[in-house]
């Protein structure tokens, strides 16, 4: 059965035990997954309202690729347990020979880089959903601005998630131009998720003050 087809409870239950995977990658995918439903639910509830008519464009292009997105990441709440748990049969294999060793070592290099692409796709996706939180605030209804900050801070969360499992996978591999590029990556994506996501947030604190 798949991690994403667990029941809430069963999921939750499943991180809190002594197995290793899933862990703090597929909790990322997760929380990412739950910041770009917020932004769905706040488009879904003003869509369709005369107040919203002349955004009603806008809010179907939200809710058409917050649905892309929010797939996408719950199909990274797998793959993260996948990744790691090849990383883990990489680490089981014998390694007696000069052959053995060799053959191990080529097969954990590609199973941690493949650990690492993982949550370098978390950290994409949610800063795209941040992006529509960004369309979103201002052409939606001010009744679910607090669902829109809680989004936000979900994708903020999921962010940091993703770069701490890329950073944990990239201290053990070798490819010197893998660790360059993908931390190259990385650390731009956080960098301006972080920022978008902190002026957003305080964009929704500004706006709840005024209520």
């Amino acid at each position: 059965m798949l991690l994403s087809e667990y029941r809430i409870k069963e999921f939750v239950n499943e991180l809190a035990s002594k197995s290793p995977a899933p862990g703090g990658g597929s909790a990322s995918a997760l929380v990412g997954a739950i910041g770009t439903a917020l932004v769905s639910m706040v488009s879904n509830l003003s869509c369709g309202k005369e107040k919203f008519k002349d955004k009603e464009g806008l809010l179907v292009e939200i809710l058409e690729e917050a649905r892309r997105i929010k797939e996408s990441l719950i199909n990274l709440i797998d793959k993260d347990a996948e990744a790691f748990n090849r990383v883990a049969r990489a680490a089981k294999m014998p390694r007696t020979t000069e052959e053995e060793k060799k053959l191990k070592s080529e097969a954990m290099e590609q199973a941690l880089k493949e650990a690492t692409l993982v949550p370098l796709s978390v950290m994409e996706e949610s800063f795209k959903a941040l992006k529509l939180h960004e369309k979103a605030l201002g052409n939606t209804t001010t009744a679910a601005i607090s669902d829109i900050g809680v989004g936000i801070q979900c994708l903020k969360t999921a962010l940091y998630g993703g770069w701490l499992n890329v950073k944990i996978n990239l201290n053990s591999i070798k490819d010197e131009e893998f660790i360059k590029d993908v931390e190259k990556k990385a650390s731009s994506i956080l960098e301006r998720g972080i920022r978008l996501a902190d002026g957003l947030f305080k964009k929704v604190e500004e706006e709840l003050e005024k209520k």
